[in-house]
């Protein structure tokens, strides 16, 4: 299936609601197995990627119930019930879902039973190797099943984990010391942050951490269960996590804000378009790296001179390591910004869904635009007169097609090819697109 995006006819100003935070949905429904109180999330994200770590969670023995809301968006009562004693031999297959194949395994590490955990091709090439070894070294049996630091691979039940759960007397002075490496993917440290108040852990960093904005994401959401995590000295380079107890709100409840990467789309195209975009269920005090998009992006790119010949300046030369996924969004404003542009700190990109930065090196010359790009860097000599349209390969890349539909308000004959990609995080948005312009 291929969409042709129709280019807008005036500038878009509008208040939008984006849908839940994919960063928190996939954080706040594992906490809550962990939490083993009866806990409700609202606002959550419903996606591909949302529903996989749903039903992940339930086949491992959680319970978890719709409630149907009048707004549309359902809430979800999320139970413990039988995670910790189901001695079921499962599989979980997480299509390309970063988040939950990485949190998902060090979740296994608890369980009494054997788990298998797999995915799409692009999933069987991005490595899960890092996190597995400190699991081993921690004393947890993982098999590869193809190739040694890819999924799939296979978690066995470990008595050290499973012990620790079962004879939890709280809080253990010893903390279980390892290493990480921090400059594949924050991810890891997430993943090993929601199972250390069960057996206490000291991590300690190895290398610069990147994505600082989602540790501290982290951070907060689990402080709203009850766990403290000291950041040493506040510097990202060791983390200490004692065995404690999770506790839940006197309500029980858990909201879910807007996702902040999803709102650099209207953000981009409010700008593009010679308009201005106001999210409404994105707090200014939010807990999402990406929220800085506006502040770092939107605002330093917006031309207050001359909005009907470009309403785009360039960037300059800038580093966007802390909102890696916004950077995409960056990227494609960049194109269309008459000037050069060099944005940096983007190593992450190249182990994300797909290799998104060559998939944006690819598409952006393809609409006629010079790019350039290196490890962690992409040089780009936008040109609002040259760009011109063209057939875009999202390689099975929610972002890539959200991306360059931005341009494709602005510029004709704009072609996403497989645009039902943005299912993994963002259901509605060619739906919404279309609302948007009007």
């Amino acid at each position: 299936m291929t969409l042709t995006i129709q280019p807008f006819t005036k500038p878009v100003c509008k208040k939008i609601l984006v849908p839940g935070s994919k960063s928190l949905t996939n954080r706040l429904f594992p906490l809550a197995v962990l939490s083993e109180k009866s806990v409700i999330i609202t606002g959550s994200l419903e996606s591909e990627d949302a529903e996989i770590m749903r039903d992940a969670l339930v086949k491992m023995g959680a319970h978890i119930t719709e409630i149907k809301t009048e707004s549309g968006i359902s809430d979800w009562k999320v139970e413990t019930a039988s995670f910790f004693t189901n001695t079921d031999n499962i599989e979980l297959f997480c299509g390309n879902s970063g988040t939950s194949i990485r949190f998902l395994t060090a979740l296994c590490a608890l369980r009494k039973g054997k788990t298998t955990l797999t995915g799409t091709h692009r999933m069987l090439v991005r490595p899960i190797g890092d996190l597995c070894d400190v699991l081993q070294n921690l004393g947890v049996n993982i098999e590869y099943n193809k190739n040694t630091n890819f999924p799939p691979h296979t978690i066995f039940p470990s008595s050290i984990f499973t012990q620790s759960c079962d004879r939890f007397s709280g809080m253990r002075k010893e903390l279980k010391s390892v290493h990480l490496s921090g400059k594949l993917s924050s991810q890891f440290f997430t993943a090993l942050f929601h199972i250390a108040p069960k057996i206490g852990l000291e991590i300690i960093v190895d290398n610069e951490l990147v994505s600082k904005p989602y540790i501290d994401m982290t951070i907060e959401v689990m402080k709203d269960f009850g766990v403290h995590i000291e950041n040493v000295q506040n510097e990202y380079a060791i983390f200490k996590i004692s065995q404690q107890k999770f506790t839940v709100p006197k309500t029980g409840k858990f909201e879910v804000e807007g996702d902040a990467s999803s709102a650099t789309y209207p953000l981009a195209i409010g700008l593009i378009t010679g308009g201005n975009v106001e999210i409404t269920n994105l707090p200014k005090k939010s807990l999402q790296g990406d929220a800085k998009f506006k502040e770092l992006v939107i605002d330093k790119m917006r031309n207050p001179e001359n909005n009907t010949i470009n309403p785009l300046i360039p960037l300059g030369n800038i580093d966007l390591e802390d909102i890696p996924d916004a950077a995409l969004t960056a990227i494609v404003l960049c194109g269309y910004a008459d000037g050069y542009t060099k944005i940096t700190g983007l190593s992450t990109l190249r182990h994300k869904e797909c290799d998104r930065l060559f998939a944006m090196e690819t598409n952006l010359r393809k609409m006629g635009i010079e790019v350039k790009t290196g490890t962690d860097y992409i040089e780009i000599w936008g040109d609002s007169k040259k760009i011109h349209g063209a057939e875009i390969e999202c390689f099975d890349d929610h972002r890539i097609a959200m991306s360059f539909a931005v341009l494709g308000t602005v510029v004709e004959n704009v072609k996403i090819l497989d645009p039902e990609c943005t299912k993994k995080t963002f259901p509605s948005f060619w739906e919404d697109l279309e609302k948007w312009r009007i």
